[in-house]
């Protein structure tokens, strides 16, 4: 039997208000029994509920969705050839970037690292003598040792090639090709007038008249840094001293000293760093600093230090005599281990300057490269084209322009 709806304004609202609040009922006494029932499951919202609306396909329109496309093929485009022309500034001669900005970056980070207590004595910024007769010649200069993270040639020596104050102004510096494949700081390098260390780059760098940097230990002299002993290595061909003969420029061996005391290396760290190099090439070394952190360097002192000229003689078109490579890479050896001695007592502890530098040439490890043979031959020589002046305590090659030699004398002479 249907009930009659009321015909009076007044019942039909009383009527409509008894329904509400039996519907209102309902729905409260259903949450109710949802709230305390321990057994119904958890409603948990889609991942697609948690996405911001422009990432809903749903919620975006097929015009949105072609123009997101869009976006996205050409933001790789633009990646690919951003990374494509960074790949040729890496091998070409010609500068990149602004100078200035490097100059400010570098700034910036030699703060910054002196800030965490690494401070650095440079020749090339205070102007030795013996540095003022590198302006203007062409050279292959060496620095030493590699250490982990090559923290001294970064930060200390980055502003150089781009002041053009210095004397080393314009050297570009060989670095391993690999980092050029890292977004920012490939950029980075390349202000700094960086290039990837290939024999290729290195020959058409000094065909274009530039000198270079190079550091000849590379990734197994990374791998091999110790704390407690100085040690070079050296590779087997000796390629930087052929390249330096071939083009007739003299090579310059430089050392950093208190770069292998930036970090203490486990042995873990060496053992994976070694599997890594076997496998895929590359070097990944771990090294603990200040408090047992990693990345985080010690508070160390860096002496930055220059040897003198090692001459080769003129350029050669026909093929390098190995005999010739051994006797100016030994002769070499001889300024290094010179260089060293001259510098260990006043920078280095007095426990690791008593352990000397050991030099290894790869695959020919029973060539006596000590301190204590090398020297006492030099010092048994007579050679008359390998005779040095000395002036202010520095030796000076004797085919250096005399009006060089002067100025830097009355330089040291100013100083002193």
């Amino acid at each position: 039997m249907l009930r009659s709806w009321p015909s009076s304004p007044a019942g039909r609202w009383s009527l409509a208000s008894t329904r509400a609040s039996s519907s209102e009922s309902l729905v409260t006494a259903a949450a109710s029994r949802e709230h305390h029932d321990l057994t119904a499951p958890i409603k948990r919202p889609s991942f697609k509920a948690c996405l911001p609306t422009m990432f809903r396909c749903g919620s975006l329109s097929l015009e949105r969705r072609r123009l997101l496309v869009l976006a996205a093929i050409i933001s790789c485009m633009l990646a690919v050839a951003w990374s494509r022309r960074v790949r040729r500034a890496s091998r070409s001669p010609a500068k990149w970037g602004s100078g200035r900005l490097a100059l400010g970056i570098s700034s910036v980070m030699a703060a910054a690292f002196r800030w965490l207590g690494i401070t650095a004595r440079n020749d090339i910024l205070e102007k030795a003598p013996h540095v003022l007769a590198l302006e203007g010649r062409q050279v292959l200069a060496c620095w030493h040792p590699h250490g982990l993270y090559t923290i001294a040639p970064l930060v200390f020596h980055s502003p150089h090639p781009r002041n053009k104050n210095s004397p080393i102004y314009s050297f570009a510096t060989a670095v391993a090709s690999v980092v050029f494949q890292v977004p920012i700081f490939r950029e980075l390098l390349l202000l700094f007038d960086c290039r990837a260390a290939d024999s290729k780059v290195i020959d058409g760098l000094l065909h274009s008249g530039r000198s270079v940097f190079v550091c000849p230990g590379g990734i197994h002299e990374q791998l091999e840094t110790d704390p407690e002993q100085e040690q070079i290595f050296f590779p087997p061909q000796l390629g930087f001293v052929r390249q330096a003969i071939k083009h007739g420029v003299p090579l310059v061996p430089t050392y950093n000293i208190g770069e292998n005391q930036l970090y203490d290396v486990p042995q873990w760290s060496r053992a994976a760093s070694g599997c890594l190099r076997k496998k895929f090439n590359i070097g990944i070394p771990f090294g603990l600093g200040r408090w047992g952190l990693p990345f985080l360097p010690h508070q160390t002192h860096l002496s930055i230090r220059v040897g003198s000229t090692i001459e080769v003689g003129a350029p050669q078109d026909r093929e390098v005599d190995d005999e010739q490579v051994r006797e100016v890479f030994r002769r070499y050896c001889v300024e290094l281990q010179r260089l060293f001695e001259a510098h260990k007592g006043t920078d280095l502890p007095a426990h690791l300057a008593a352990n000397g530098l050991r030099i290894v040439w790869r695959g020919h490890e029973h060539e006596d490269l000590s301190a204590a043979s090398l020297l006492s031959e030099d010092g048994a020589s007579d050679d008359p084209s390998q005779a040095q002046e000395v002036i202010g305590g520095y030796r000076l090659p004797a085919e250096v322009d005399r009006t060089v030699a002067d100025a830097a004398a009355g330089q040291c002479a100013s100083r002193s």
